[in-house]
């Protein structure tokens, strides 16, 4: 029975967006130290935390949850240093820039209480880095 349970959620699991693949480049001051996001078809690398498995949790137009593995080793800095659990992440309209959410926490994600949100932006992309483009974005972790 376990293994048609395992199976069943496998079969069910969301495709990240072609769009979310690449290199994204920090523009918030709170992600200068995490440095280059690289996302994957099923994996990221983040600062000291390179291939970390990803699940799609939800898919909602432009914005994509995704849920790291359990034995990631994203870390979010801080005293002491909160792992990642959720990333949801947003591509802006002018399809360069994207919005991060970071969740230490399944709690954090439930009460929609972000640890951390920032900046990201395509790398090479057309419109390239806008320097007020956080300006309506929290760059400093909570």
């Amino acid at each position: 029975m376990h293994s048609l349970l395992a199976l069943a959620l496998l079969s069910a699991a969301q495709p990240a967006p072609a769009w979310l693949a690449g290199d994204w480049e920090p523009y918030s001051n709170a992600f200068l130290g995490l440095g280059m996001l690289s996302i994957g078809k099923s994996t990221l690398d983040w600062k000291e935390c390179r291939g970390a498995h990803y699940d799609v949790t939800s898919v909602d137009g432009d914005s994509v949850t995704l849920k790291l593995a359990g034995d990631s080793r994203c870390l979010l800095g801080g005293d002491p240093p909160a792992r990642i659990d959720t990333v949801r992440l947003t591509l802006r309209e002018n399809r360069c820039d994207l919005g991060v959410t970071i969740y230490a926490s399944p709690e954090s994600l439930a009460k929609n209480a972000p640890d951390a949100e920032g900046l990201y932006g395509k790398v090479k992309c057309p419109s390239g880095p806008v320097s007020h483009a956080a300006a309506n974005l929290s760059t400093t972790p909570r």
